[in-house]
């Protein structure tokens, strides 16, 4: 073994230990895979005997999000920079997992990318295996082609924004894909089976859910390439989706998101409004501040408004789109308490991770709580706020 792959890995479980967060067996998956699988560039992969050399990820639209599903986090070695040094807006694996304990100067490399230097960098770490997505291994593929000869590459497919469902309402061919392709890898197929069998069942419940309203709800201030105003949305929300709520935004755009202008926004026909808790460092920008004073200013006739789960970095976390689809249809529909809200997404997090999702939400309510105090807003996750003006516009409990 690489003397700076032993380094590197040894580096993970100091700096765990140092965090005071374990890595914690989800379950002993004894199961064996077949000594090759087909990745989804079609590519023919032998599956690594062990992982004890580490597990390099490459691309922040899915590797991890994927691999961490598995027990094999103790494994990780290296990441994208974002999944160290901003990866708590939307992320709820790195509440699971403490990614960003890792080290940015020896276990991270540059966003959705490789470059000349990284391919050396992990090749002289002679990583047991590095996890890529389609989209990632097309932009650097001659790269890849060096570092594959060096290292076994596992190429996922690339995760989609509109959708996580197929037409037969179940979980779509990519997710169903990447979580069998990583099983096999990870030898852990069983674990695979009961993650498809668990998410199917929570988008199950989900539809169960499903009442009759004809709200028109506006999601506002979305984490998507970073924190933004309360002009941002979406013009495909898979919540709504999941639920049958209607979108406020009635636009054709095929972008991942849309930024309004105020007149839009002020144009629109909004019921309800859901308000991602990352953008409470965005609202003191000018957008934000005149959506909140149109807001403020209908006064009894202004539409509800309430906190709901972050979602977003790059591509969609599915975990927190589930979570997500919950609050939807608890406050379009209702018929559940708060309580079997906070249930069900805690469910939804320890099926995505095991005993490690036991404490997501609390710390992801903690964190959003501290976030949105230290940026002078009241934004607590599943709460109604209103609007107050003093000097400026801000959120305050309702």
């Amino acid at each position: 073994m690489e003397k700076s792959a032993i380094i590197a890995i040894a580096a993970v479980v100091i700096v765990v230990a140092a965090g005071g967060i374990g890595f914690a067996m989800m379950n002993k998956d004894k199961d064996s895979s077949s000594g090759e699988v087909t990745d989804a560039l079609g590519r023919n992969v032998s599956v690594p005997e062990n992982l004890d050399k580490g597990i390099v990820t490459i691309g922040s639209t899915g590797p991890l999000r994927f691999a961490s599903m598995f027990d094999v986090a103790n494994k990780v070695i290296e990441v994208d920079i974002g999944d160290i040094t901003d990866n708590k807006n939307g992320r709820a694996y790195s509440y699971a997992y403490p990614y960003d304990k890792l080290s940015t100067e020896t276990q991270s490399h540059a966003n959705n990318a490789l470059d000349t230097a990284t391919v050396e960098k992990i090749a002289n770490k002679g990583p047991s295996l590095v996890i890529t997505s389609e989209g990632i291994w097309k932009n650097y593929t001659a790269n890849f082609e060096i570092l594959e000869k060096q290292c076994t590459i596992v190429v996922i497919k690339d995760q989609q924004m509109k959708f996580m469902t197929g037409d037969d309402g179940k979980l779509a061919e990519f997710m169903t894909f990447n979580i069998n392709l990583l099983g096999k890898v990870f030898k852990q197929e069983s674990r695979a089976e009961s993650l498809i069998n668990g998410i199917n069942g929570i988008i199950a419940d989900i539809a169960s859910l499903k009442g009759t309203s004809d709200k028109n709800i506006y999601v506002a201030g979305l984490t998507i390439s970073g924190s933004n105003p309360l002009t941002t949305t979406f013009p495909s929300y898979i919540p709504f989706d999941l639920t049958g709520s209607s979108n406020a935004y009635k636009g054709t755009s095929t972008e991942s998101k849309v930024v309004l202008t105020v007149e839009e926004f002020a144009l629109m026909d909004i019921d309800m409004i859901l308000i991602d808790p990352s953008s409470s460092d965005k609202i003191s920008v000018q957008d934000s501040q005149l959506v909140m004073k149109n807001i403020y200013d209908q006064g009894a006739s202004a539409p509800r408004m309430y906190i709901t789960v972050p979602i977003v970095w790059d591509s969609i976390n599915y975990d927190c789109a589930l979570a997500s689809a919950y609050v939807v249809a608890y406050f379009n529909y209702g018929g559940f308490t708060e309580e079997q809200l906070r249930e069900k997404v805690n469910n939804v997090f320890t099926v995505f991770y095991g005993d490690h999702g036991a404490n997501v939400l609390k710390d992801m309510s903690d964190f959003f709580v501290g976030k949105s105090t230290a940026n002078g807003q009241v934004m607590p996750l599943f709460k109604e706020v209103t609007i107050e003006h003093d000097s400026e516009y801000k959120f305050v409990a309702a």
